[in-house]
């Protein structure tokens, strides 16, 4: 895989590609360019999708992780050699900002909620602010705030339950919307979550750092950077910020009100020059 940069400013976290579709959706081109990014994101890789017309007793989740780069996977070019063909699909490349390199810090994270539904994510950002997440530590496998992350919005999403008797779509969506809203204060969040039926995608910066590209009416992907040639530029478009969207089978069906917690890319830039920039200052733009 040669190296791949569209981006004015280089990169330096890592970078998310998902897939959200009401049929299946043929991914290679996108996967080897993607992929191809991971000269500059060299701390592992993972992709994961659902099997939908798996056999019985089969895992309903495909998921592969190496904490390799993607460039040097021996699996990788074999995996693309066939079609990627997958409804719902998370794809990701890593740039460690904080924990060993293994697989046990590469994304997708796999979890289940008290109902017995399997969830994945994938996670780009930094949190600075982890008050909400800091017993899970305790609790994780890895050392990444990303698997924190998604350890909390299950535990979210298994009091819920437990209070309301249940998780349909609704109440689901709502949990989800409130614990990504809180946990945004002060934080680079993008992420995207999955649970086998809905995508759930949420991005706070100030700049654009998602986007996405509606392939027909039932099919959407999503990446960090626009992929595809040139043709196919002015065809990705920024996702929302500062709000919870939910898809399935590639359209929107319901959007959260935004939650005003914008992280300034700025900072980030200003972390890496100082790394004790203070919380007071922190709270200055984080309304920006």
């Amino acid at each position: 895989m040669q190296p791949v940069s569209r981006c004015g400013r280089e990169q330096t976290v890592c970078e998310l590609f998902a897939v959200n579709a009401g049929h299946p959706v043929v991914v290679n081109d996108y996967l080897v360019e993607f992929f191809g990014h991971s000269h500059v994101h060299r701390d592992g890789w993972g992709i994961a999708w659902r099997r939908d017309d798996g056999a019985p007793g089969e895992d309903p989740v495909f998921l592969h992780r190496e904490p390799v780069p993607a460039y040097e996977s021996d699996y990788l070019p074999r995996m693309l050699e066939h079609p990627v063909a997958a409804r719902r699909l998370e794809a990701h490349i890593r740039f460690s900002t904080a924990g060993r390199l293994c697989e046990e810090n590469c994304h997708p994270f796999r979890g289940e909620d008290i109902s017995g539904r399997n969830w994945t994510l994938i996670h780009n950002g930094i949190l600075f602010n982890e008050g909400l997440l800091a017993s899970y530590d305790l609790k994780e496998v890895g050392e990444t705030d990303s698997e924190r992350t998604m350890l909390f919005l299950l535990d979210v999403l298994d009091e819920t339950a437990l209070r309301s008797g249940g998780l349909g779509f609704d109440t689901t969506f709502s949990a989800l919307a409130s614990a990504i809203g809180q946990i945004s204060n002060l934080n680079r969040l993008n992420l995207i979550l999955d649970d086998g039926t809905y995508t759930y995608v949420h991005t706070n910066t100030s700049e654009d750092t998602l986007h996405y590209r509606q392939l027909a009416d039932d099919a959407i992907v999503i990446s960090t950077q626009p992929l595809g040639d040139e043709s196919e530029r002015e065809l990705w478009r920024p996702v929302p910020r500062n709000r919870l969207i939910a898809y399935r089978d590639g359209r929107i069906v319901r959007t959260s009100k935004p939650h005003g917690y914008v992280f300034c890319e700025a900072l980030l830039e200003l972390r890496k020059i100082y790394p004790a920039i203070t919380a007071s200052a922190e709270k200055v733009i984080e309304h920006a």
